[in-house]
């Protein structure tokens, strides 16, 4: 799982919040410096396009259909995106993960990204990058 992208507090956030904050610490591991703001959408974010993209994170976690996209629009700021359910898995550890792809669109830049988020008991979605399917059980022989 992501490290240090949360700081310390307590574990029960809102899914589709957790699933931001991890979503922009990420992008900012994977870069050096500061500098990534300037190399991806979430830079030119306003705060009413992360509402409108919790909304849309939110639906598709609620999702169990595999390919449901919501769809997210500011007409204020020209931002846009998409989030998309690829896949649904019970991790090797028993929880319930999800693949998504998430598209974010500005008039200055376009990104996208896949990630696997996992349910946590206390109800919260993380990204955890190391989840993997639970092996499927062998098939007894007749």
């Amino acid at each position: 799982m992501e490290k240090g992208c949360f700081g310390r507090g307590p574990r029960r956030r809102h899914a589709a919040a957790g699933i931001f904050a991890a979503i922009m610490c990420c992008a900012a591991n994977a870069q050096s410096g500061l500098g990534f703001l300037h190399d991806a959408p979430v830079g030119y974010f306003t705060a009413d396009d992360f509402a409108l993209m919790q909304t849309a994170t939110s639906a598709v976690l609620n999702s169990t259909d595999r390919g449901a996209t919501k769809t997210w629009q500011n007409p204020a700021t020209g931002n846009y995106g998409s989030i998309r359910l690829l896949a649904a898995f019970t991790s090797t550890e028993g929880r319930d993960c999800k693949r998504l792809r998430v598209d974010n669109h500005t008039p200055e830049i376009s990104g996208s990204s896949t990630v696997k988020v996992c349910r946590f008991p206390d109800g919260g979605w993380l990204i955890d990058s190391n989840a993997k399917p639970k092996p499927l059980a062998p098939a007894l022989a007749p």
